[in-house]
């Protein structure tokens, strides 16, 4: 028991508005979550056991770069991928802002957190929305999935029996009959490089990727932030860092992410600056 007290305390102090996240885990340990909606800007998702919902509903601006990201990027009847879309909301986001002429897809790996995906898709009733429960990596298979609480932190097992068994396909085999792509968004806990290298096809008809990069996330799979942006750029990508949503800073294979961000690879560069009014740093 004690120990356990000694858990939440020290996930208390990391957390935003302690006193709401205390009421959010007796409203899961009631069962009254249930009656719960997190509203947010133009949707709203269940309090669920998931880690991220539990801090919206203690900080609802937790979050906001990667939406502000996306609503600046997507426009009306545009088509937006979501690999590693956690429990949905930037798929709900994404949904927002391509409205009913557009089209998102939202994959997900691990099966429960799947299920509280749909869940939250079925609550806002947006018909733009595909979902898929599926892994995705550079060889089609299965592989074991981790089963943490801390859900939005799970990831893909190698040499492991551990966790959750999961589907594992490329990118390419489950965007085979989509056609061109606006903004193609990755967060896969470090599994990046694996996705890029099921996504040749995939990579040729995406306008604008944002994806997760952090140095000790790529070290669990032997590579580093140089190797991914080696493989963008073979493939005609230049890379920038995003710096508050308004100026991009050109990335070599020399530079590393020692801290967790986000960074932007595009074909076309002039688009950031015309098209979606970013400012590229000289």
């Amino acid at each position: 028991m004690l120990r356990h007290i000694k858990t939440v305390l020290s996930i208390l102090k990391e957390r935003d508005n302690p006193l709401k996240i205390i009421w959010a885990y007796i409203l899961l340990r009631t069962g009254l979550n249930k009656y719960v909606h997190i509203k947010q800007r133009g949707y709203k998702i269940h309090l669920s056991q998931s880690n991220l919902a539990i801090t919206l509903f203690g900080n609802k601006d937790y979050g906001q770069e990667d939406e502000g990201f996306l609503r600046k990027t997507l426009k009306p009847g545009n088509t937006y991928v979501d690999v590693g879309a956690n429990i949905g909301t930037l798929v709900l986001t994404g949904a927002i802002s391509v409205g009913t002429e557009g089209h998102v897809i939202g994959i997900e790996a691990h099966p429960k957190t799947f299920g509280v995906l749909q869940s939250n898709i079925r609550l806002n009733g947006f018909e733009s929305i595909e979902l898929i429960n599926s892994a995705v990596g550079n060889e089609k298979g299965k592989l074991h999935f981790s089963d943490a609480k801390s859900d939005d932190s799970n990831k893909i097992l190698l040499d492991s029996n551990q966790g959750v068994e999961v589907d594992v396909n490329l990118l390419d085999e489950l965007l085979k009959d989509t056609n061109d792509i606006d903004v193609l968004k990755i967060d896969v806990e470090g599994f990046e490089k694996q996705v890029f290298e099921g996504a040749a096809a995939v990579l040729n008809k995406t306008k604008l990727i944002y994806f997760e990069s952090f140095e000790n996330n790529y070290a669990t799979y032997n590579y580093n932030t140089g190797d991914i942006i080696n493989l963008l750029t073979s493939s005609g990508f230049q890379i920038f860092k995003v710096i508050n949503n308004t100026h991009l800073q050109p990335l070599d294979n020399n530079y590393r992410s020692l801290k967790c961000e986000n960074l932007v690879a595009t074909k076309e560069p002039t688009c950031l600056e015309g098209e979606y009014n970013f400012e590229i740093i000289k």
